[in-house]
């Protein structure tokens, strides 16, 4: 592998405090400690594909958040849909007694992991995102659980966030345990980034540690703090949804999806605030600033961060023997980008070099080493692939033409008339395509696609698409308040959940005007904030 070694820019300073105070709830005593300089590499990541190839593991599943090993070899798949796969001699099985997830948006059935003693005990612990009663919102829970005759038995709640929260998204969440048999999983802020990630009497924005039974250990950072959640472990955190145990240090480590710009790599330290959303190299996803600090003293520094976002989902270190040219490194997922990131590491545990992996292979989901050294990789809308050594010509990847059939919820949605403006200033189009533009590689990117392509099975396209030039009101409608049902797009059905992006008029007009443009998609017609004003809820 040709690794380019470039200088990094340090940006950021040593903890300073400046602007506007915002109330921080927890007071802990901390060991002073040498403070982390963040660090950003300004260098166009380098592709280098010439060596690495995949195979085929599983096919068939949308959304292959994550994965864990039997002793035997064979695997537990989950499903974000909410469906849990045991895969042996590539043959699936859906394990029955999985617990109802609230499926929509973020939401679902997320990682799994094997108790460290598994042959002993039996233990498989597992995040999810509930259903509440009487609809009454949502939240991420730990559950541990055993497996009979494919079906989960003995299934105990360790930990369930509260109060639940009517958004559908920032979820987390990863499981690890630590080398003295300590859980840690996360949970996002729950889209509240103003009132969770800050607060320890509210879960959301953590990273929190258990016993293996979910009793809370007398030494957590939080216990006798009144009001407290005591499983906190850190706090401060966005939305990480990778979590990975050092194999040299014993440290767990997280990485987590910032705003526009500003994903974060956090080794993670007890009681220790990093930082969300008083600090944070981030914007929000309209252009608009969230904060002027990068820095405040009692706030941690991220190890490292993107700008722009890549959408980091999954991480691994590489241990094995299998790929010398990655051992001792960091193996991250990106789903915006769609590329496995390759991160190699100095003495020191920082980011020297980047490089992609499978470039353009697909959302990468999750990313986990197996029992026989090779890593595996989670492709939304694919399913899981095997890294391998390329020993001669490269095949392109797999795909599953399986579709996926779904209860249909509503009616297929009827042409309408489009609220548009038939004449407009030229220089105004171009201007509000540009910002259309930023705000989808934000915003929409994660689930349509850079290319508008969208995922089989699960997410609708947007390049040629009839719903953008047919259903011209029911576009905007979408965007403006959310979608939930079965619709119709290019002929191909989907049964979509999109929540509300909580964008303005000016907004959703811009990203219409961006997409209607771009992809194969022509217009001659300019979308405005007071024509989407008059579209209303249904």
């Amino acid at each position: 592998m040709k690794l380019s070694i470039r200088l990094l820019i340090l940006a950021g300073l040593f903890f300073i405090s400046c602007g506007k105070k915002q109330k921080e709830v927890a007071k802990v005593e901390i060991e002073p400690e040498i403070p982390l300089v963040a660090v950003q590499t300004t260098e166009e990541i380098v592709t280098d594909q010439q060596n690495y190839t995949t195979e085929l593991v599983v096919d068939g599943i949308d959304i292959p958040w994550g994965m864990t090993w039997l002793p035997d070899g064979s695997m537990l798949i989950t499903e974000r849909a909410g469906t849990l796969y045991h895969v042996k001699d590539g043959n699936k099985t859906a394990i029955k007694n999985v617990p109802e997830v609230f499926a929509k948006n973020q939401g679902g059935l997320l990682d799994i992991t094997l108790h460290p003693k598994y042959t002993e005990n039996g233990w498989i612990y597992i995040t999810y995102s509930i259903v509440a009663k009487k609809g009454n919102g949502s939240h991420t829970a730990l559950i541990r659980a055993k497996l009979k005759d494919n079906a989960l038995v003995s299934i105990e709640k360790l930990y369930q966030g509260s109060p639940n929260i009517k958004t559908a998204h920032h979820f987390g969440s990863r499981i690890v345990f630590d080398n003295d048999g300590y859980v840690y999983f996360s949970i996002g802020d729950r889209g509240k980034r103003d009132e969770n990630p800050q607060d320890i009497t509210k879960d959301g924005g953590k990273v929190y540690r258990l016993h293996d039974d979910g009793r809370v250990p007398t030494d957590n950072p939080f216990v006798g703090e009144k009001d407290a959640k005591t499983a906190i472990y850190s706090y401060g955190h966005r939305n990480p949804q990778g979590m990975a145990l050092h194999p040299r240090t014993g440290q767990i480590w997280v990485h987590e999806h910032g705003p526009r710009g500003g994903d974060e790599i956090n080794p993670v330290t007890k009681a220790v605030n990093y930082g969300w959303p008083v600090i944070t190299y981030g914007i929000n996803y309209s252009g608009t600033t969230i904060t002027e600090e990068t820095a405040r003293e009692g706030m941690e520094q991220p190890l490292y961060y993107w700008v722009p976002s890549i959408a980091p989902s999954g991480m691994a270190f590489v241990t094995s023997d299998v790929y010398p040219e990655l051992k001792g490194h960091l193996l991250v997922g990106s789903l915006k980008f769609q590329y496995l990131e390759f991160l190699t590491l100095t003495n020191d545990e920082k980011v020297a070099n980047r490089e992609k992996l499978l470039d353009g292979f697909g959302r990468v989901r999750s990313v986990r080493q197996g029992p026989d050294g090779f890593i595996y990789v989670g492709i939304d809308g694919k399913g899981v692939y095997k890294l391998v050594l390329n020993s001669g010509k490269k095949e392109a990847p797999k795909t599953t033409e399986d579709t996926v059939e779904t209860e249909k919820i509503t009616e297929e949605i009827p042409v309408e008339t489009p609220i548009v403006t038939q004449e407009f200033d030229p220089k105004e189009m171009a201007a509000s395509t540009k910002r259309g533009k930023v705000i989808y590689d934000n915003v929409c990117v994660q689930c349509h696609m850079a290319n508008g392509e969208g995922v089989a099975n699960v997410f609708p396209p947007l390049a040629k698409s009839n719903w953008l030039k047919d259903k011209v009101t029911e576009s905007i409608r979408s965007i403006k308040y959310g979608l939930q049902g079965e619709i119709t797009v290019n002929g191909e059905k989907y049964n979509s959940v999109m929540s509300p992006l909580g964008l303005s008029d000016q907004e959703v007009a811009d990203v219409m005007n961006y997409t209607s443009n771009v992809w194969g998609n022509i217009s001659d017609q300019m979308f405005t904030a007071e024509q989407v004003s008059k579209v209303k809820k249904k």
